[in-house]
């Protein structure tokens, strides 16, 4: 009697195994789309950055950069230049300035040099050399005021060498009357009574200091 031949006993298929595999498939399938459409747009940027209108935007945009920044650096150098101007205007007036001022110095001083009496009477008044006397005529006459004076344009500053009023400053403007033998001084700031009570009045020439 022949023996029967034994089948071999297939293992049973395990669920979990087979459900594994289709979630691996869809993975696979779900990163393959996204990579496609990543790629995708990243061609269709690429072909829309190199497109000619694209690139003549580009260059539009660039030139109106370039203009704005010309434009600025040319109102910059507008303002620096005016300023320069105003700057150059400024020096050449202040310089002018002292220029007409220096000579108007000189012909002051050259003009109140001498000797002048009051038109009020009373006094004389020596000016030589950047320095000066008041002299009081009469009988009971004070003592005379002596000092020293500068001339700035038309001002004119005395300083009182000794008593009455040592070293006080009187500040005055001359005015040269339309007759050139006389001046008068305007009082503008002065501390010495007797001075400021004799100064500012006309003054008639009476001869050259030698």
């Amino acid at each position: 009697m022949a023996k029967k031949s034994k089948k071999p006993i297939s293992k049973p298929k395990k669920k979990g195994s087979s459900k594994k595999k289709s979630r691996n498939i869809i993975t696979r399938l779900i990163v393959i789309i996204f990579v496609l459409i990543f790629a995708a747009f990243f061609v269709l940027k690429f072909t829309r950055n190199a497109s000619p209108k694209n690139k003549k935007h580009t260059q539009k945009t660039e030139i109106v950069k370039e203009q704005t920044k010309k434009d600025k650096m040319e109102k910059k150098d507008s303002k620096e230049e005016k300023k320069d101007k105003e700057e150059k205007k400024d020096r050449k007036d202040k310089k002018d300035k002292k220029k007409k001022k220096a000579a108007e110095t000189k012909v002051v001083e050259r003009s109140i040099s001498g000797i002048w009496m009051s038109t009020t009477g009373g006094a004389v008044l020596t000016m030589k050399d950047k320095e000066y006397r008041l002299d009081f005529m009469g009988v009971d006459s004070d003592e005379p005021i002596i000092g020293k004076y500068s001339v700035d344009g038309d001002l004119i500053t005395f300083v009182n060498k000794k008593d009455p009023c040592k070293d006080v400053k009187g500040l005055y403007e001359v005015k040269f009357n339309k007759n050139e033998n006389e001046i008068g001084f305007k009082l503008k700031s002065d501390e010495c009574t007797k001075r400021k009570a004799t100064l500012p009045t006309e003054w008639e020439w009476l001869d050259t200091e030698e």
